[in-house]
């Protein structure tokens, strides 16, 4: 492991020493320790007669207590390796977890994928926990001369298939894409996009914030039969949560106007509300947000929880966008890394736990406000909450 980051970082500095830039070699080299990739070559690296083995689910039915492991961004950084970590420390109680998109963060560097999964070998949270995933903006992984997309995010992994990809290319312009505000939609349905697993008392559907989810779209044709049939399952599967890499709901200054998150506002805020959904779990946002329950801006006890958990990795710092939350926020918080535990008791109660892993990069302890240099209190230390099944209210 961490063979090619050491000649990708090599190569690079070389390529700075030669031309004189030893200011920018030491920045470089302080990036290379910040922000990865990830560099195992100090680990041994697993047996190749290693035998890896994970529980399935329970028998449908059976019981509905399970507890599930949700984080996002993630990434191969330093900051990675201390939530992966504490994930450790919890494995005994996990049974199963979720990667709310932006999973590498490969910079088109596929190399970065084969260290992505050193990390992962490193860090064995995954060795007996099934790991379920949804794209992210930085899984798109465009090319700069080609015109295929999510090629190593769609062949890396193996979800739930309804059916086999429809991965079409992408139409516009060659180049450099920016992964920050990628364009919507992209030709890219099926296969790991979106599909629908269950787990003890849970039914999840994830969902791609880059494939289309207009009207007459494919995928929100089937997130719309999905939810149906859930809902005729509610006995077996009483909570019902939906996992998307972009919020619907932000109280953070970034990503205010991203397309994906307008249309998913448009388009399935709707359908999440009306087939009472209990959770819609996302990343992007590298902070952390949880939300009273809420539908279309309006508080509403009947209505889904939104929880915002992009803060698993990569550079935890997002400012207010008001000094005062709004009425929707129940914590938020961008000073602290970490993961949620979700954990499902009975039919009609379910608990949630962030668990705060580091502190935001130079120690920062205050929050920041868009276009201010006010500092604001940090969020809670913790956050753990029960949360009655808004199905039965």
């Amino acid at each position: 492991p961490g063979n090619m980051t050491k000649l990708h970082a090599e190569a690079s500095l070389r390529a700075q020493r030669h031309s004189g830039d030893q200011d920018g070699e030491l920045e470089n080299r302080r990036r290379l320790i910040r922000w990865g990739p990830y560099d195992g070559s100090d680990k041994a690296c697993p047996s190749a007669t290693k035998i890896r083995s994970f529980r399935t689910a329970p028998e449908i039915g059976s019981r509905f207590a399970v507890t599930i492991a949700i984080m996002g961004d993630l990434g191969q950084f330093p900051h990675s390796e201390e939530t992966l970590e504490r994930l450790l420390h919890s494995k005994s109680e996990v049974d199963a977890a979720i990667l709310a998109g932006d999973l590498a963060y490969t910079g088109r560097d596929h190399r970065r994928w084969d260290t992505f999964f050193d990390f992962l070998d490193d860090y064995m949270a995954f060795e007996t926990i099934p790991l379920h995933v949804c794209p992210g903006n930085h899984d798109i992984d465009k090319q700069e001369m080609s015109d295929e997309l999510f090629l190593a995010y769609e062949n890396r992994f193996r979800m739930p298939r309804i059916r086999p990809p429809q991965l079409d290319l992408y139409d516009g312009p060659l180049g450099d894409l920016n992964m920050d505000q990628p364009p919507y939609p992209l030709p890219y349905e099926f296969g790991n996009a979106y599909y629908s697993w269950q787990y003890g008392g849970a039914y999840f559907i994830m969902v791609s914030a880059y494939s289309s989810m207009e009207p007459a779209s494919t995928q929100r044709r089937w997130i719309n039969k999905e939810l149906q049939r859930a809902n005729r399952k509610r006995k077996l599967f009483p909570w019902l949560v939906v996992v998307i890499h972009t919020p619907l709901y932000n109280t953070f200054g970034k990503h205010l106007k991203d397309k994906q998150i307008l249309a998913a506002k448009e388009h399935l805020e709707p359908l999440f509300v009306e087939e009472k959904v209990n959770f819609v779990f996302s990343g992007h946002i590298h902070a952390y947000l949880r939300t009273h329950p809420v539908a279309n801006g309006e508080l509403d006890e009947k209505a889904p929880v939104h929880i915002t958990v992009g803060a698993g990795g990569r550079a935890c710092e997002a400012p207010f966008r008001e000094r005062e939350p709004e009425d929707f926020v129940a914590a938020r918080d961008a000073t602290m890394y970490g993961f949620g535990m979700f954990r499902i008791h009975n039919a009609t109660v379910a608990e949630w736990d962030w668990i705060q892993t580091a502190t935001a990069d130079d120690d920062r302890d205050y929050n920041e406000l868009v276009g201010s240099d006010e500092k604001l209190p940090a969020g809670p230390q913790e956050d753990r909450v029960f949360v009655r099944n808004q199905y039965y209210l």
